[in-house]
């Protein structure tokens, strides 16, 4: 299995960046470059090639198509990446997006409630 996390360049509100995720991984591993359970070979870190909580998916990094595109799961997570952008966006293989709500108008559009947590998977049926 391969493992992609995508993360923004530049901070946007409380996100993680992407030179913080590489910071972070780093910091997780062990004395012999390691992650607790974790097969390093298969889990790679990329740029998502976006600057705001929200994601264009039609703007995404060369690096990030090019890891990602033989992907089984994509997995958006975020109000703004999940919810308000790409909640009906439909991909080759099944995704889920996951996030909270967090302004009134998307929980009145989506028929919920603010602060309603989110979860809808789409099953790619081939």
């Amino acid at each position: 299995m391969q493992v992609v996390l995508a993360a923004n360049e530049l901070p946007s509100i409380n996100d993680v960046t992407y030179p913080e995720l590489v910071e972070i991984i780093s910091k997780l591993k062990d004395e012999h470059g390691n992650l607790l359970g974790v097969d390093m070979s298969n889990l790679f870190i990329a740029n998502s090639g976006n600057d705001m909580p929200v994601i264009d998916l039609t703007r995404v990094s060369q690096e990030l198509v090019y890891l990602s595109g033989d992907a089984d799961l994509v997995i958006l997570e975020g109000m703004g990446r999940g919810i308000e952008t790409n909640f009906y966006a439909q991909f080759k293989c099944d995704s889920l997006k996951i996030g909270m709500v967090k302004h009134p108008e998307v929980a009145q559009f989506l028929g919920g409630r603010l602060y309603d947590c989110v979860f809808k998977y789409n099953e790619v049926i081939s």
